[in-house]
């Protein structure tokens, strides 16, 4: 597995880099700095959090246990990740899978708490707002994938969408919401006529205030 980094326009490869220690590579993540990039990868069955320091080439595990961890979102600060994870829903004593939900882990520490949302249904694909205060994710907690907002201080919930077929990927756990750093534009993939579309989403204070385009 290698991490490959292409600049942009121009499409020219700027970096191939082979990453020893790990047998499949997901979901990649950009610390604001430039400096890093956590990633999910498979290591002998199991799937952990990841990070690879450009400059040096030092490959730093941040988990290491059998819990699933994908998608890893770096925050505005630079100090957490937000990912998904089954960590806290999944019995190992009798190998009982539980559903996905969102977690935060201090970089420095290490420290793992869970983003305290819905009790039912998979919680995936966590993204930060500009200002980090708001996680926005997806939900099926009423039984259709949507994007949710939480207030990181309070706890409020929003509900950000209402597809008819759901905010979705090609499969259940794929991400399917990508948000842009300086801005507070999301873009989501929706399945509606037989195909998967991009539609581009303008945030406001955690609420859609337009929608920009659909393809």
């Amino acid at each position: 597995p290698a991490l490959s980094i292409f600049r942009w326009p121009g499409r020219a490869l700027e970096h191939d880099m082979a990453i020893d220690g790990v047998d499949e590579i997901f979901g990649p993540t950009w610390s604001p700095d430039g400096k890093t990039i956590a990633f999910s990868a498979m290591s002998n069955g199991t799937s952990d959090l990841f990070a690879f320091d450009l400059e040096s080439g030092v490959l730093r595990r941040l988990t290491d246990d059998l819990f699933a961890d994908l998608h890893p979102a770096w925050s505005p600060d630079g100090r957490r990740i937000a990912f998904v994870t089954d960590r806290f829903t999944t019995d190992m004593n009798v190998l009982t899978a539980g559903a996905y939900r969102v977690a935060i882990m201090d970089v420095a520490t290490k420290t793992i708490e869970p983003v305290r949302a819905f009790a039912t249904g998979k919680h995936i694909a966590p993204q930060w707002s500009r200002d980090g205060r708001t996680l926005y994710f997806i939900s099926d907690t009423d039984g259709t994938p949507d994007v949710y907002g939480i207030d990181l201080e309070n706890g409020a919930l929003t509900r950000l969408t209402r597809a008819d077929s759901g905010i979705a990927g090609l499969t259940g756990s794929s991400p399917a919401l990508s948000i842009a750093a300086n801005s507070g534009t999301a873009a989501v993939t929706v399945y509606e006529g037989g195909v998967f579309a991009i539609h581009v989403l303008a945030f406001s204070s955690g609420h859609i205030i337009r929608t920009i385009a659909a393809r």
